[in-house]
């Protein structure tokens, strides 16, 4: 951990997002980038008996894994001072965050890809895509696409002023999402999501551990692949822009509403230790 890492957990540390010991394997990595069908597919997975499976509603609602998932990122994108290797991620260190899932997917899932396969060897892998790249861009950038910009405006002066509103702001605005997109989602989505692809499809797993899968496949090649029987009930399709909105604004709510209240707290304080500083200087003086 970096100097500046350590202020930032000393001022807006949150509690670790997991603790004790993994009670059962990593069962699947659905590696697919957000909004191609993750959440769908996550509850296909709990209908089918893989629950948990980690998704982004778990990184956002509520934010406490944000902390412990930045520091994956800083370990991902920076190298070791002596040798000049790529720090490994290994299995502990998925778990500060993961612990309790024996799945993951969303943009997690698909910003740690090949370290993710690599540190749960024994995992079945989905790369959940979308055939439809307009629609799919479209779609995350009526979700996603919130976190795909850092302007300095009133939700900025607010963001240090809530330790959870600071991380969503850390984690997902300057660094998962600039460094996912190659700087913007806006520009580079597109060319982005075919790379992301591309290179998913050329990592060295076993035929029997792969499948790359679409919602409109539904669930008999899901079911087929994961040794499950299948369903009688319809495939689920969830998670509309619409609804992702409102559940995400829902709890942001709450967030900007703590910080409002702390920004107060700390603009009266401050105006106080001021009043009590020309106070003692004006003393000062006066008595001279």
């Amino acid at each position: 951990m970096t100097f500046t890492d350590s202020i930032l957990h000393s001022v807006y540390g949150l509690p670790p997002p997991t603790i004790g010991t993994r009670k059962g394997q990593m069962q699947v990595l659905a590696v697919g980038i957000s909004r191609s069908g993750t959440d769908s597919l996550r509850e296909a997975l709990h209908i089918l008996g893989v629950n948990h499976t980690h998704h982004g509603f778990d990184t956002i609602l509520p934010p406490s894994s944000l902390e412990a998932i930045y520091k994956l990122l800083q370990k991902k994108y920076t190298t070791a001072t002596k040798t000049g290797a790529t720090k490994k991620l290994t299995a502990e260190d998925f778990d500060t965050v993961l612990l309790n899932s024996v799945g993951v997917s969303d943009l997690f899932a698909a910003e740690f890809a090949p370290e993710l396969i690599e540190a749960y060897p024994n995992a079945k892998v989905i790369l959940n895509v979308r055939r439809d790249l307009d629609g799919w861009q479209s779609s995350v950038q009526n979700t996603m696409g919130y976190f795909d910009k850092n302007p300095l405006d009133w939700d900025w002066c607010k963001s240090w002023f809530n330790a959870e509103l600071f991380w969503i702001r850390q984690t997902m605005s300057r660094t998962m999402m600039p460094r996912f997109f190659r700087g913007s989602f806006e520009s580079n989505g597109k060319w982005v999501y075919e790379q992301h692809v591309a290179m998913v499809r050329g990592l060295d797993i076993p035929e029997d551990q792969f499948l790359e899968w679409s919602v409109e496949d539904g669930w008999e090649p899901l079911c087929k692949f994961l040794g499950k029987a299948t369903p009688t009930i319809e495939f689920p399709n969830g998670n509309p822009p619409k609804a992702w909105a409102e559940r995400i604004a829902k709890t942001m709510e709450i967030h900007h509403k703590r910080a409002v209240k702390n920004m107060l707290l700390f603009t009266a304080f401050a105006c106080v230790v001021a009043a009590v500083a020309v106070g003692a200087f004006s003393a000062r003086h006066v008595g001279r």
